[in-house]
């Protein structure tokens, strides 16, 4: 069932359209990624789909009924959503009082508020800093208890504008692993609003992909489940019997990897072998040059154009292909 459902909607500013959707659909319990250059109307539509602002054409539906854009109605519908911008703001009280505060003001009794609080800051691993001052906190920290109190109400559809872009590495994979374990447990849409392709196709099954405000096609990405294995000193992620990745770090067991298209490098081969496979696309894109290698999972890579000249390849050629372990990143258990 579609959670949201937009027609024809436009936003106009000065002038310009920012922001113009012939149709959109959202369904319920699903985990879609926002992407998209800057100034493509990412931010545009967080605000429409949170019901903080209005298009200027066009209908809004919200579980199957139309949206009444007046402030009786709307206030009833924001308590489906939960936002989270990508700077939080924290009040000078404790992390219990922020996470509890939108609970409070909706007139929740102090035992089930303290429930629902307890809970949300357990799902972002913040229990032991309850009665911490919050103002206090660190950068990541902070967005970890701005998740967790959005998701304190129990929200249908929970916002996330760029949550890991201003944090530490820790809280960064942290709070990737509340995405996923939303996604896992299928009660909550989430929208990711992120410039990262690659943690977005490792978290979000659905992608909606915005360029001067209109819908466009997916950008290729280079995920794929596998098997964490270690040998030789090394990790490795197993994907297809004659396709495996050199990844950082991880433990052993099924993942993950995404796989930056720009940082592979590909050469002529001489025989067929592990990492060697057909070229089977070529195009120019951009100013990029958009290739892909058949290593029994499709294998995207771009590269400019000189260093596609130099290497002399062409469509069907057997090529070796070359993954720096640090154009890679793995998601144990996604």
């Amino acid at each position: 069932m579609s959670l949201f459902e937009l027609s024809g909607v436009r936003v106009v500013y000065e002038g310009r359209v920012v922001l113009d959707l012939p149709r959109l659909a959202i369904e319920e319990n699903t985990a879609y990624s926002l992407q998209g250059p800057n100034g493509a109307g990412k931010s545009t539509l967080l605000g429409i789909l949170s019901f903080l602002s209005a298009p200027h054409q066009g209908e809004v539906r919200f579980e199957g009924s139309a949206v009444r854009w007046t402030e009786p109605a709307l206030r009833v519908l924001r308590r489906n959503v939960g936002l989270v911008e990508q700077h939080p703001v924290m009040f000078s009280r404790s992390v219990r009082d922020n996470v509890g505060y939108g609970l409070a003001i909706r007139g929740v009794d102090k035992a089930r508020r303290n429930h629902l609080v307890d809970e949300a800051l357990d799902l972002v691993g913040l229990s032991h800093l309850a009665e911490v001052y919050a103002p206090r906190l660190s950068g990541g920290e902070t967005q970890r208890v701005a998740i967790a109190r959005a998701l304190a109400s129990r929200p249908k559809v929970l916002l996330l504008d760029e949550p890991t872009a201003s944090v530490d590495t820790h809280n960064r994979v942290i709070i990737e692993q509340i995405v996923a374990d939303l996604r896992d447990r299928g009660e909550t849409t989430v929208v990711l609003c992120t410039h990262n392709r690659s943690q977005a196709a490792a978290l979000c099954p659905e992608v909606i992909y915005l360029e001067d405000g209109r819908l466009a096609a997916r950008p290729a990405s280079n995920s794929y489940a596998g098997q964490f294995v270690a040998e030789q000193g090394r990790t490795w992620c197993r994907i297809a019997p004659l396709f495996c990745v050199p990844v950082p770090q991880c433990g052993p067991g099924r993942g993950r990897v995404v796989i930056e298209p720009g940082a592979v490098r590909l050469s002529v081969a001489e025989e067929p072998g592990l990492n060697r496979g057909a070229l089977t696309r070529i195009r120019l894109e951009d100013g990029l040059v958009s290739l892909s290698v058949d290593l029994g999972r499709p294998l995207h890579v771009q590269m400019g154009l000189a260093e596609f000249k130099d290497a002399g390849l062409e469509i069907g050629a057997l090529v070796q292909v070359e993954i720096p372990a640090e154009a890679v990143q793995c998601f144990l258990g996604s």
